[in-house]
């Protein structure tokens, strides 16, 4: 069960990183979901499993953690309790940034850098669950951000010490990762191929030839960046899908939930279910 009471938001900090409060009413595959960060997941009802393209199925039950390298494409399954109680998790996100620390750096010189994407914490140590909870807490306070960043390392430290060291995502020249990057800035900005071609100093129709050779398109990139956000939101706040929907570039929450339910298989309200509605 949760060690705090459920903080209904997402507090990020630029260069530091974030913490959410995962919840889900209804038991969802999730598939193709980017991620870019390292992120510490700990579950504390129902069950999660991922997958990513180059490791086997790994899944955590209450108690249990999953680290999340960055740089890779995931698919996950949140799976509810058998009597409706819902899908719940903490989770902590780290910036690349806390890496170029000189004193953790130093720890991880020659550590694995071969690592799977997704490794399961099957009895997290109780320092590295109390290290986890504080630096959460530290993200959603007033607190400066020179102590934040010491609290956000010494959940790295104790990872290391698990023998799970965090890397820095191998860098990928995909202009579609770039793409992503730009939108994310900005999720409800009008954007366009060419507004996006101008930022990457490209022609359009040089970002359009190199986007279709990743086989995507400028809209299917759009939609996509803007509905994984979207997801977080619904999973990990109480703001309204109205709301939701203009804070990723939608002014009409019924085109949302078409474009949503087209990206996911589900409708927005699906996700928050009944007893989180």
């Amino acid at each position: 069960m949760p060690t705090d009471t459920p903080d209904r938001d997402v507090h990020s900090r630029p260069g530091l990183g974030a913490s959410a409060h995962v919840m889900q009413g209804r038991q969802l595959e999730i598939l193709r979901i980017r991620v870019e960060q390292p992120m510490l997941i700990f579950i504390d009802q129902g069950s999660k499993a991922v997958r990513t393209e180059r490791s086997a199925p790994v899944q955590a039950l209450p108690g249990q953690a999953i680290l999340l390298a960055g740089g890779h494409t995931v698919d996950f399954n949140n799976a509810v309790l058998a009597d409706g109680q819902p899908y719940e998790a903490r989770c902590l996100i780290f910036d690349p940034v806390l890496l170029d620390d000189a004193y953790y750096a130093s720890r991880i010189a020659g550590a694995n850098t071969t690592l799977p994407p997704a490794q399961l914490l099957r009895q997290p140590a109780p320092d590295l669950q109390a290290a986890f909870d504080h630096a959460r807490r530290t993200l959603a306070q007033n607190v400066p951000d020179a102590v934040a960043r010491q609290r956000l390392l010494e959940v790295m430290h104790w990872l290391l010490e698990a023998g799970m060291p965090l890397h820095r995502p191998v860098t990928d020249a995909r202009i579609s990762l770039k793409v992503r990057a730009l939108i994310t800035r900005q999720l409800d900005h009008d954007w366009t191929a060419s507004t996006i071609a101008t930022g990457l100093a490209l022609s359009e129709a040089t970002l359009r030839r190199r986007l279709a050779e990743e086989n995507t398109t400028f809209s299917e990139l759009l939609i996509d960046t803007r509905m994984a956000t979207a997801l977080t939101l619904l999973q990990a706040t109480t703001h309204p899908v109205s709301d939701i929907a203009l804070s990723v570039g939608y002014e009409s929450s019924s085109r949302f939930a078409v474009r949503f339910r087209q990206r996911f298989g589900f409708s927005p309200t699906t996700v928050r279910g009944k007893r989180l509605c």
